[in-house]
């Protein structure tokens, strides 16, 4: 074999997975970095901060806005009260439906009195066979309309409580996406109400190019290997070193046929939330010394 021939034979073997995800790790920087003791600098390339989770809030039910608990930019907590409705409708829809449970267990319990007197005469041959089994049938039938009207009830509590929305993360959240007063109809509920970002901790994608993934590349055979051995560390657009150090989640496993770069995922601490989505950064990565 020719010496592209084998060249090119060994660039296709990168490319399989997860070797290619995480050999990208280990080239060769254009210029020398500092280096800190047991660590070797290998690579800088550009980054963009990107949240590491997004959580939509969204209506579960029709109904009138009541009042917005929160303020655009405010960091929040799961659980916290975002969003409530009116809640009248709803409350009436439950004690409607807690009415016809009562109605549905009072008549169940007269369905097994009935039952049971028809039990006593048929065992002294007062009564048909076909008179007890109809009592049977009627007892039945009001033991199912019980369990629906329960069902029932259980449907309107939860719709009660959906009258309330809470943060499912804990995050930054952003402004809200309507006005209190806003009816919400069932042909909008599929509408975002806000968003929620969580920035701590948070991610650094980062876009190794080509030319570097070929200078010089080391086959691992997982993310955690690749993980074990690297430490990443952020340049700010003012030229500040970021003081935490990140370590590696993920990474795409193709390269963009217009920019030829692929894809590294770091995640970072970030419990002053000085970084934020959308920030243009500088990854460096650096390989352990054995």
């Amino acid at each position: 074999m020719t010496a592209a021939g084998t060249y090119l034979a060994r660039s296709i073997g990168l490319l399989i997975l997860p070797a290619f995800i995480v050999a990208y790790f280990a080239i060769i920087p254009s210029a020398p970095a500092q280096q800190q003791p047991g660590l070797e600098v290998i690579a800088e390339y550009n980054g963009t901060v990107a949240a590491a989770r997004e959580a939509e809030v969204a209506p579960r039910l029709e109904g009138l806005l009541s009042k917005i608990d929160f303020s655009a930019g405010q960091l929040v907590k799961q659980g916290d009260l975002l969003f409530e409705f009116a809640p009248k409708y709803n409350e009436l829809k439950l004690a409607l439906a807690q009415a016809t449970l009562k109605q549905a267990e009072a008549e169940l319990q007269l369905a097994e009195v009935k039952l049971k007197n028809k039990q006593t005469l048929r065992a002294r041959n007062v009564t048909s066979e076909m008179e007890f089994l109809e009592s049977q049938a009627q007892r039945d039938i009001a033991a199912a309309k019980v369990e629906e009207a329960r069902a029932n009830v259980g449907l309107a509590e939860e719709d009660l409580k959906n009258t309330k929305l809470y943060a499912p993360i804990s995050g930054i959240i952003s402004r809200p996406l309507i006005k209190e007063g806003a009816y919400i109809t069932n042909e909008v509920r599929d509408q975002s109400l806000a968003t929620i970002a969580q920035l701590d901790p948070i991610n650094v994608i980062g876009q190794p190019p080509v030319d570097k993934y070929f200078q010089h590349a080391e086959k691992l055979t997982s993310i955690e290997q690749a993980a074990e051995r690297r430490e990443f560390g952020l340049i700010l657009p003012t030229g500040d070193k970021y003081p935490l150090k990140g370590h590696l989640i993920g990474g795409a496993y193709e390269f963009n046929p217009a920019t030829q770069t692929t894809e590294v995922i770091v995640e970072f601490p970030n419990p002053d939330y000085l970084l934020r989505p959308g920030l243009n950064v500088t990854l460096q990565s650096s390989i352990r010394e054995n």
